[in-house]
């Protein structure tokens, strides 16, 4: 079958703006995005942040938020799924925003993500710690209970669909690409967070990134693949609107 690419909203929480785009001010309120692949095998890319009230004592400043049917599991069983028939789940990266509610899918799907983000995120340094869910804060990262499968580089999950590395927002941050009948979707996941990170007049404009360089040719290797760009945080590629928080 042709592979196909469905983006939903998964709650939404505030952040300061300069930490999607670089350039910019204020506070806004981001989506969590999840990406359902249907292809040989059903693929899901990321899964959210946790329950909200656990999210307001972990990080109370960004007031995470989820309206009804925005829990994995609603979207999953409103796309005609169950967890049971999900075959893999991609992790772009490790921040706590983008790996929870892995306890939906018990032991039987892969989980995948890249080994260079898995290994810095068992002990990062204490200035990513809160991001990472690090043990060194007295907490237990989402992902550590769950058997991952480490990639090393560009790997094929299915026909169709390929995982590659787009280091930079993170140390081991990873996309998708998806051949489907319009060309390649690219989940680009944080390696372009938003629309405004590629403007059509100008240079791409970086969000909070580890490594400067690293983003700037993960961003570039994004643009040059993608027919269709899906980013990390954009509510113009979903079908649902801010909360208004």
């Amino acid at each position: 079958m042709t592979p196909t690419v469905t983006p939903r909203c998964c709650g939404s929480f505030l952040v300061d703006e300069d930490i999607l785009v670089g350039t910019a001010d204020g506070v806004v309120e981001a989506p969590s995005t999840v990406y359902l692949i249907e292809a040989d095998e059903t693929i899901l890319v990321d899964t959210g942040f946790g329950p909200v009230d656990l999210m307001a004592a972990l990080h109370p400043s960004y007031e995470c938020h989820r309206e009804d049917g925005q829990q994995l599991e609603s979207i999953l069983d409103d796309e005609g799924y169950t967890p049971a028939d999900v075959d893999a789940v991609v992790l772009s990266h490790l921040d706590w925003d983008h790996c929870y509610n892995l306890d939906l899918f018990g032991e039987d799907p892969d989980v995948y993500v890249q080994r260079r983000e898995l290994e810095y995120a068992i002990a990062p340094y204490p200035m990513h710690a809160d991001r990472y869910e690090a043990k060194s804060l007295g907490r237990e990262p989402p992902w550590l209970t769950v058997d991952v499968t480490p990639l090393d580089g560009e790997t094929e999950l299915c026909p169709g669909v390929t995982a590659f590395p787009t280091p930079g927002h993170t140390v081991g941050h990873q996309s998708v690409a998806v051949e489907t009948d319009a060309g390649t979707t690219v989940v680009a996941a944080d390696a372009v967070p938003t629309f405004e990170n590629v403007p059509e007049d100008g240079p791409p404009i970086r969000g909070l990134a580890m490594n400067d360089f690293e983003w700037w040719e993960s961003a570039g290797d994004v643009l040059d693949r993608a027919d269709e760009l899906l980013p990390g945080h954009e509510w113009g590629i979903l079908d649902a609107t801010p909360a208004g928080l």
